[in-house]
C-alpha cells in the first residue's frame, strides 16, 4: 500500500501536535488532498492544534483546536514557515552588517575632524620645483600651480595660477606639499564613500523590488486568522 503523504506539504505530527502521526491520519488528510484542486485564490479550511500556557497554571499547558480559513498562497506559505528552516534579516547578518556600517560612517565622520584647520589644496592644483640661474649659481625654488587662475593674488587685483612658496625648507612649501597629501586623501575616500553609496543604492532598489520580495497575489500568514476555536 503506497504511503500516505500531505497534498500541501505540512507537518501533520506538528498541525496535529502529535509527532510522527501518519498523515492519512491527521484531520485535514482529505482536505489538503482536495485543496491542490482549487484555484489559487479560492480558501478551505484546515484544523491546526495549539498548544499555549495556561492562564491560571501557567507551569501547565493547555492544547486547544482551531479552524483557519486560508488559501492555496498563505497555505504554501504556512508550510514553508513551519518546515523551510525560515530566515530573517538578522539571521543572514544584514542588521548586524547595517549596525557594523553605521559605526564606520561615524568613525569616518570623527576622522574628518582632523582636517579641521588644516590647508587642503583644491584639485587639479600640483606643487613643483624649478631651479633658477643668478650670478652663476642655481637655486632651487617651489611654486603651486593650477591649470586655470584660481588664487588670489598677493599684489595683482585678479586671481592667479602660481603661488611661490620659496625654498626646499621653507613652512610655505611643505605646508602646501601637506595640503596637497590631504586633498588627495580626501579625494580618495570621496571615491570609496561614492562607491558605498551606490552599493547602498543597489541594496535599497532590491528591497523595494515588490516582485522579489512580495508576491502581489499572495497574503500574509497573520492574514489566515483562526475562524473558529474549540478548546477539547
Amino acid at each position: 500500500m503506497p504511503q500516505k503523504r500531505c497534498g500541501l506539504g505540512f507537518d501533520c505530527g506538528s498541525m496535529m501536535l502529535q509527532p510522527g502521526i501518519d498523515p492519512g491520519e491527521c484531520e485535514n488528510y482529505a482536505t489538503c488532498g482536495s485543496a491542490i484542486k482549487l484555484t489559487l485564490e479560492e480558501e478551505f479550511e484546515l484544523i491546526r492544534w495549539r498548544e499555549v500556557q495556561a492562564l491560571q497554571r501557567q507551569e501547565e499547558w493547555e492544547r486547544y483546536r482551531e479552524t483557519i480559513r486560508l488559501n492555496r498562497y498563505q497555505a504554501a506559505l504556512m508550510m514553508l514557515t513551519a518546515r523551510g528552516c525560515p530566515q530573517t534579516p538578522e539571521s543572514l547578518g544584514v542588521v548586524d552588517l547595517l549596525l557594523t556600517l553605521a559605526t564606520k560612517v561615524e568613525e569616518v565622520q570623527a576622522q574628518l575632524a582632523q582636517f579641521e584647520g588644516q590647508y587642503i589644496a583644491p584639485e587639479k592644483c600640483e606643487a613643483h620645483t624649478y631651479n633658477v640661474k643668478r650670478f652663476g649659481s642655481v637655486y632651487c625654488y617651489n611654486k603651486l600651480t593650477a591649470a586655470e587662475a584660481i588664487f588670489e593674488p598677493s599684489e595683482k587685483t585678479e586671481k592667479v595660477k602660481v603661488i611661490h612658496l620659496s625654498h626646499d625648507q621653507d613652512p610655505r612649501n611643505s605646508e602646501a606639499r601637506l595640503g596637497i597629501e590631504r586633498r588627495n586623501a580626501l579625494t580618495q575616500v570621496r571615491t570609496q564613500i561614492n562607491v558605498a553609496q551606490q552599493a547602498l543604492t543597489q541594496a535599497l532598489d532590491l528591497l523595494q523590488c515588490s516582485s522579489i520580495i512580495n508576491n502581489q497575489q499572495a497574503r500574509t500568514l497573520e492574514n489566515a486568522t483562526p475562524d473558529i476555536s474549540e478548546t477539547p
